[in-house]
């Protein structure tokens, strides 16, 4: 049996075995994550995401059913994704469905560098052109 190495704690720099953050760091991060989105933390909500991904593997077993670019492939890491970013502006309390972690790790990293890039900057005021001469909004 092999022992992970250990390396530092991202934060903080203290040694740890087999994990990015030692237990205090990764305590303090997931205190500010759910700071920024209550509702997600919630019991029901766990619960709902559990349910989806059990009835998702008793129906078709450990598979990730893809999305358009990256076709379905087996997969056991399985976890509830929002139809709608949450970041995009849709609910989270909204609708979910499955995918495998890489691929919702793929998909939101797409969506958020998307919305970056279509966000100005608040020292670029986005100017709109009309007949009487350029507005800034």
């Amino acid at each position: 049996m092999s022992k992970s190495l250990l390396r530092p704690c991202l934060d903080c720099g203290r040694q740890v075995r087999g994990k990015p953050r030692c237990r205090d760091c990764q305590g303090r991060l997931d205190r500010v994550k759910s700071a920024h989105r209550p509702d997600m933390r919630t019991h029901a909500e766990t619960e709902r995401r559990r349910r989806l991904v059990a009835d998702h593997r008793a129906r078709v077993g450990d598979w990730c059913p893809g999305l358009r670019d990256h076709p379905a492939h087996p997969s056991a890491d399985l976890v509830a994704d929002h139809v709608v970013e949450v970041a995009a502006g849709g609910p989270e309390a909204g609708p979910l469905r499955v995918l495998c972690r890489s691929e919702n790790s793929r998909r939101s990293a797409r969506v958020l560098s998307r919305l970056l890039a279509l966000d100005p900057s608040p020292a670029e005021p986005a100017i709109t052109h009309l007949d009487d001469g350029p507005v800034v909004a």
